[in-house]
């Protein structure tokens, strides 16, 4: 078996009988990874702490070439986030993060600009508020992984000089005023929202962060992403369940 090491992000962990954790890792160097972890859950073990959402730790671990779950065999923590954790909207927003990669990424496709984008936003949310950093981070995963809808122009006649659109989840795309059908189900996209996610698709994520969009653009966008992700997986995600339930969207 090979041997690898590696910086990488926890996701999340899941517990494997009395002792052991499987934990999914965004990982620098190979992309999104499962590993399992023996004894790490033993009684007193200060090692379960290395294993926690968010934690930026430097792992080494052994490939199976017949598994998807590889054996971890060294896990160091790099740095912790302590202040992300202790805010309420903070790790909220941060564990969709989490959840959002978790579920758009596929394993073990390297893409260390994702890396690093998600490290760098997680430390924004730490120092300063979680816009823009959330907003920024939203659009960048999906646009970068080819999963954004297509809003540059109108699916029918083409136009793009209108100024709400109607996205077609199932279409991949939108729709002007003309040319929607009112007896089916679209949302709403104004060409505001639509010019933000050009600006940070289009700039790198220092110049991204530099836009600080107005709180109802911000929740258009959320809303967004919550009926698209929903529609393309056909699953709802946990965490934006959570964030509807306690009004942070």
């Amino acid at each position: 078996m090979a041997i690898h090491k590696t910086e990488a992000i926890v996701l999340n962990s899941t517990k494997l009988r009395e002792t052991s954790l499987i934990t999914t890792f965004y990982t620098r160097s190979f992309g999104k990874l499962k590993a399992l972890s023996k004894g790490v859950r033993q009684e007193a073990s200060p090692l379960v702490s290395l294993y926690q959402p968010f934690n930026h730790v430097e792992i080494v671990f052994y490939e199976k070439t017949k598994s998807d779950i590889h054996f971890l065999s060294e896990n160091s923590l790099v740095y912790f986030f302590p202040k992300l954790r202790t805010a309420f909207e903070k790790i909220a927003w941060g564990s969709f993060l989490l959840e959002l990669i978790d579920t758009v990424v596929p394993l073990e496709e390297k893409n260390e600009d994702l890396f690093l984008l998600l490290l760098e936003c997680l430390k924004q949310m730490e120092k300063n508020s979680v816009s823009p950093a959330v907003p920024v981070f939203e659009v960048k995963l999906l646009w970068g992984s080819g999963l954004f809808p297509a809003l540059d122009s109108c699916i029918r006649c083409e136009r793009s000089d209108f100024e709400t659109a109607y996205l077609s989840v199932e279409e991949g795309g939108i729709y002007c005023e003309k040319c929607r059908d009112p007896q089916r189900v679209l949302h709403a996209v104004s060409m505001g929202l639509v010019r933000t996610i050009r600006f940070y698709a289009s700039n790198d994520l220092a110049r991204a962060l530099t836009l600080r969009i107005a709180p109802a653009c911000e929740i258009e966008l959320n809303r967004l992403v919550y009926q698209w992700i929903r529609g393309r997986f056909e699953k709802e995600l946990a965490t934006m369940r959570f964030l509807r339930e306690v009004d942070l969207i």
